[in-house]
Parts: structure tokens; sequence; C-alpha cells
């Protein structure tokens, strides 16, 4: 029996078709992590992480890829940035912006999935 403590990663197959896989992996995963504890139920929470921490998420790309689908990201206005501490950087998605471009992001998920073979 094996229990799988990771999370999934979940896509919009229109939004990746419209914005690219790679940004769309990272809208959703900002999108899921802007809905804290504390959260109002308007995904309003800052995300904050380094580019080696969501590297190490991503583990599957390479750091360039990592920031080029962030800087991505940035420069088409869907998320904002601003500088936390050396090296981290905290982000919010602009959804006015996703709304007026027809992005789709998933409801996120309220429960761990546990697999057990």
């Amino acid at each position: 029996m094996q229990i799988i403590h990771e999370s999934f990663l979940k896509i919009h197959p229109h939004t990746a078709a419209k914005i690219g896989l790679n940004e769309s992996i990272f809208l959703q995963q900002i999108h899921e992590l802007s809905f804290g504890p504390h959260d109002t139920g308007e995904g309003t929470q800052w995300v904050s992480r380094s580019y080696k921490e969501w590297h190490e998420v991503m583990r599957f790309w390479s750091m360039a890829t990592v920031i080029r689908a962030i800087r991505k990201l940035e420069k088409s206005g869907y998320i904002y940035s601003k500088r936390q501490n050396f090296g981290e950087k905290m982000y919010l998605i602009d959804y006015e912006v996703c709304k007026s471009n027809a992005i789709h992001l998933l409801q996120p998920a309220c429960e761990e999935v546990l697999n057990i073979d």
C-alpha cells in the first residue's frame, strides 16, 4: 500500500492552448496557493516563493523554464509581482485580466487525494 502526499498538477486545456502549457500550470498553482486558511474565499492572498522554491516544486523543468514562464505571466498582465525579500517574490493573479482574456482556472482542491494500491 502506498499513500501519495504530493499534490497533482491541474490545468484547463483551453487556458493551456491560449497562454501555453507551462504558463497555465504556474497560473493554476498560484491560484490554488492563493486560497489559504485565512482567505475570504476570493483568492486574494499573495503567494510568496523564490524561483528556487518554484523549481523544487516543478523539478521536471529547468530553472530557466521556471523563470521564463513566470516572466511571461508578469509581462502578459495575468499576475502582479513584487519583491518581498532577497530572492523571494510575491505573486497575485489579476482575475480581471484573466476574465477579459477568457482564461479559465480550475477550482482549488479542498482535500488531498490519497492513492492506495
